[in-house]
């Protein structure tokens, strides 16, 4: 049962409407009510937030307390009903399906690489059968996987952690929610342009945030030092959405602020996989002597976006605060999932799989530098890495570009909701990875063409 924390409307008001709502005379009839404790636990609240949503139902009439027991529903006949929210007479229009969507975060489905992960997960499957069936995985994840998280990360990013430090997640969102739900309420620095929901996502756990600029060489740290937030989460390895990488020297400056006045910084190491001209660089972790970056990674671009995987790999400063909110809880990934990564791992299919990708990849890249350097219409942001690349189309308006773009079936994104006071409303987003090389010059060709017929 979700609670709005957003809504004016206090927690334990919410809490006491859900489960007054709730109750079904046919079944509910002195059902207990979970213990305050646990219902504190899952929701994430205080148990006095519970024990006031208790005491309202208690004082009502709605419930019973039986000493030594808890609170249980009374046996009530004509148990109030929600009342159904109007519905909307205009339903949302759903998108026109193109032929040529260069939408970000989905990568092409690599045969070879998809063969090996349904391998994987029979395997899975067969260790079930033969397995314990009572042993529930624990809320950080699966032992082994984090174990060999550790070494992947070692080997990869340089990253410095032992397996109690690693909370496998369904998502790098997932885990930043984890670490805004166990950090004292602050300031959080956000990257302008960024991801979009970020600031939302900080208020729903009771921070609030600060935009800070990006500059050519990443996050700007004049303005972190100026704005001073106690949390600034960044993307220093390949910049979200610009694709700018943070150089050595402004790394070693940003971690020793952080040291300095004991922030914390957050590491989104997304895409690190992915650089053509270079070697990735080390992680912000790798280089940290002071416990002050947590970092967050994920799977779903590595095999594919549906899979809903990720980990968290938690400062050793925060492990105590997890335990003590998260012990309780389940684990965030089925555990079949979990054994069948780990299979993925531990047959070296994964490694096999990102040599593979990043191959392919690499060739997509060129691709797009090569068809976008035969025009004057639209000038890329290139860096040399990631699976998508920032465009600028200037002289074309915005809705007459897109529309003709939908109807020779290609659809582009514009960044505006990504980017705080823009300054041109013509940067577009381009995800090459979910198209094969023969369908991505195709639909490179066609947004081309649309362009230049389109310039003022």
């Amino acid at each position: 049962m979700p609670l709005n924390r957003q809504s004016p409307v206090p927690l334990y008001l919410q809490l006491y409407r859900q489960l007054r709502d709730d109750y079904d005379p046919q079944r509910s009839a002195n059902q207990r009510l979970w213990p305050i404790r646990k219902m504190a636990q899952n929701l994430g609240v205080s148990k006095t937030t519970v024990e006031q949503a208790y005491e309202q139902l208690l004082a009502e009439g709605y419930v019973h307390t039986v000493p030594g027991s808890g609170y249980f529903y009374n046996d009530i006949k004509h148990w109030p009903q929600p009342t159904p929210a109007a519905v909307s007479a205009s339903q949302p229009k759903l998108p026109v399906a193109c032929q040529y969507d260069f939408r970000y975060g989905v990568t092409e489905l690599l045969k070879p690489s998809w063969n090996a992960w349904k391998k994987a997960v029979r395997e899975a499957l067969r260790q079930a059968e033969t397995g314990p069936t009572t042993v529930y995985p624990d809320a950080q994840g699966v032992w082994a996987l984090r174990e060999e998280l550790v070494t992947f990360l070692k080997t990869s990013r340089g990253v410095h952690c032992t397996a109690d430090q690693i909370v496998i997640t369904n998502g790098s969102k997932a885990g930043l929610s984890l670490l805004l739900s166990i950090l004292p309420r602050g300031i959080v620095g956000v990257e302008n342009p960024g991801y979009r929901g970020l600031t939302s996502l900080a208020a729903s756990y009771g921070h609030t945030t600060t935009a800070i600029p990006i500059t050519t060489s990443g996050i700007d740290l004049s303005a972190v030092t100026r704005c001073d937030p106690a949390v600034v989460y960044t993307t220093p390895s390949h910049q979200f959405p610009l694709g700018y990488v943070l150089p050595i020297a402004k790394r070693l400056a940003l971690l020793k602020w952080a040291a300095d006045y004991q922030r914390l910084i957050i590491e989104d190491d997304y895409d690190s996989e992915y650089r053509y001209n270079a070697h990735p660089l080390p992680s912000l972790q790798s280089l940290a002597t002071a416990d002050q970056v947590a970092y967050l990674g994920t799977f779903s671009r590595g095999i594919d976006p549906t899979l809903r995987m990720g980990y968290l790999v938690l400062p050793k400063r925060l492990v105590a605060s997890y335990h003590r909110l998260y012990q309780y809880r389940s684990g965030m990934v089925a555990g079949l999932l979990q054994q069948a990564m780990l299979n993925y791992f531990t047959s070296g299919a994964y490694y096999r799989h990102l040599s593979r990708s990043r191959a392919v990849n690499r060739q997509k890249y060129r691709l797009v530098c090569e068809q976008f350097a035969g025009t004057n219409c639209i000038h890329p942001i290139t860096t040399g890495a990631g699976i998508h690349v920032v465009v600028r189309i200037p002289n074309v308006q915005r809705e007459r570009l897109l529309t003709q773009l939908v109807k020779n079936s290609v659809r582009i994104y514009p960044l505006d909701s990504n980017w705080a006071g823009m300054p041109s409303h013509d940067y577009y987003l381009l995800g090459f990875a979910a198209l094969d090389l023969g369908t991505l010059k195709t639909g490179l060709q066609r947004l081309i063409r649309v362009c230049e017929a389109n310039a003022d």
